[in-house]
């Protein structure tokens, strides 16, 4: 078993060499002061729970789950209409990210890397999305009694249920495995050299609401000021622009993936 400091010396020094993985340099305060500030909340935090999951027969794909279940608990509390049920799901969403580095630490430490666990890391992620959109929405209702943000949710989920690209890789994926279908490797190597890069609308319309650590705090804050001041705009008002995002992106997908062929260029 390793010794708590230890473990912390071993949590930012991994940290310290994966930082070309991640948008940002987690010792460079100039540049991104609140990333360097959250990313030393995850690592203290991941490194207390490692040390106690250590001495368990918890997996690293075990924790990974209860990230994934932590996303739909806080969902639950923030649509429960207490306040202080409510703060604490805010609490929650804020700080989940940190289970998502214990689990890559636990992993490590235990030698449990595993294809798997990227997998329920990043469904995790997505759980927590849709999780913090839905509780949104029905903390609206609760705060209006209006019932045009229940069909609005309803709108939301069916939108992403029904995505055109989500469906589409997944086809695809089904196909590569059974050898249905091939890719085109020298293609798609020859188009990621000349990748195009992003027009500026839709650069704006992707990192728009977007559900990176950032926009999920903010949101947060925003909602505990809500709670705290019984100011109620900002949540219908967040709430109203993620809809539109969500149609937006989902009449854009439609038109790139079909009418431009995205997919079809690269399959023979």
């Amino acid at each position: 078993m390793i010794k708590y400091l230890d473990l912390r010396k071993k949590n930012y020094e991994d940290r310290k060499k994966r930082n070309t993985n991640f948008d940002f340099n987690i010792y460079d305060w100039k540049k991104s002061p609140y990333s360097c500030f959250k990313a030393r909340i995850y690592i203290e935090l991941s490194t207390i729970f490692a040390f106690f999951f250590q001495y368990t027969s918890l997996t690293a794909n075990h924790i990974s789950l209860i990230y994934c279940i932590s996303g739909v608990i806080a969902g639950i509390l923030l649509a429960t209409n207490s306040d202080a049920l409510m703060i604490f799901g805010l609490i929650i969403f804020f700080l989940k990210g940190s289970i998502d580095w214990t689990d890559g630490l636990i992993a490590r430490i235990k030698n449990q890397t595993s294809s798997i666990g990227h997998i329920l890391d990043t469904w995790g992620s997505h759980i927590g999305t849709l999780s913090l959109i839905t509780s949104l929405g029905i903390y609206c209702y609760n705060n209006s009694n209006n019932n045009i943000y229940l069909f609005l949710i309803i709108i939301i989920l069916f939108l992403k249920i029904i995505d055109f690209k989500l469906f589409a890789y997944h086809q695809l994926f089904h196909e590569l495995l059974n050898d249905e279908i091939n890719f085109d490797i020298k293609k798609n190597e020859k188009d990621l050299n000349i990748k195009k890069k992003d027009s500026f609308t839709v650069l704006l319309i992707k990192n728009f609401m977007d559900d990176r650590a950032k926009t999920v705090d903010l949101i947060c804050l925003l909602i505990l000021i809500e709670i705290i001041f019984q100011y109620q705009n900002f949540s219908k008002i967040i709430f109203g622009l993620y809809i539109l995002k969500t149609i937006i992106l989902f009449i854009g997908i439609i038109y790139v993936y079909y009418y431009k062929e995205k997919l079809e260029k690269k399959i023979r």
